[in-house]
């Protein structure tokens, strides 16, 4: 893979893992959830992924995940059709910290990673604007609740991502000296979902 910040990322957190194995315990979490851009009338668009964690402690998880979310439009008119499609694919190392470990657990996490984009436009089912695929440095820090119900639990969060953008305008981050801090797109959303091997028992 040629985005050296995501191997970076990916080895980390096995290292975090390995270390942490004499609690180990894996989970596999599935989310789905809406979000919406802080730009003036933005669309809410849908998204949804897989989180795979290890509980290095009763109340400590680290893991990664993957996302994404899509939105499209289209428009017909005198026969013709315009379609429009666009997705952001976040991919993370994870962080959650569970306060309690009973039946409700409030917990605070966080995501850091390489966010994915990509846009096209089609007219009459041909391909007319393609943009250039784009990967940029993000964070999301999470807050929320989980219902356990035994080994699994029922996940309600809120997040808020920020993606920053690359200091040399190019379409990938290349690395961590390329990415621009002062430079973001912020949204936010609401995730729900469940957790299959839940730690802390």
């Amino acid at each position: 893979m040629k985005n050296q910040l995501l191997r970076t990322t990916f080895i980390a957190t096995l290292m975090l893992g390995i270390a942490t194995a004499g609690f180990a315990q894996f989970s596999l979490g599935v989310q789905g959830g809406v979000a919406k851009s802080n730009v003036e009338d933005s669309k809410t668009i849908a998204g949804g992924g897989l989180n795979l964690r290890v509980f290095a402690s009763p109340q400590l998880a680290l893991g990664v995940a993957g996302k994404i979310y899509a939105d499209g439009s289209k428009y017909t008119f005198a026969g013709q059709t315009l379609e429009t499609t666009g997705s952001v694919i976040p991919v993370t190392g994870t962080v959650d910290y569970f306060f309690t470990t009973g039946a409700i657990r409030p917990y605070i996490g966080g995501d850091a990673g390489v966010y994915f984009s990509g846009y096209d436009a089609k007219y009459n089912g041909n391909t007319i604007f393609e943009s250039q695929k784009h990967s940029n440095f993000g964070a999301a820090p999470r807050a929320g609740l989980v219902f356990a119900f035994g080994n699994m639990g029922i996940q309600v969060e809120g997040i808020y991502h920020f993606v920053f953008g690359n200091k040399d305008n190019s379409a990938t981050t290349g690395g961590a000296s390329n990415v621009d801090f002062e430079s973001t797109s912020k949204f936010g959303g609401v995730n729900v979902g469940l957790i299959f091997g839940l730690g802390g028992k």
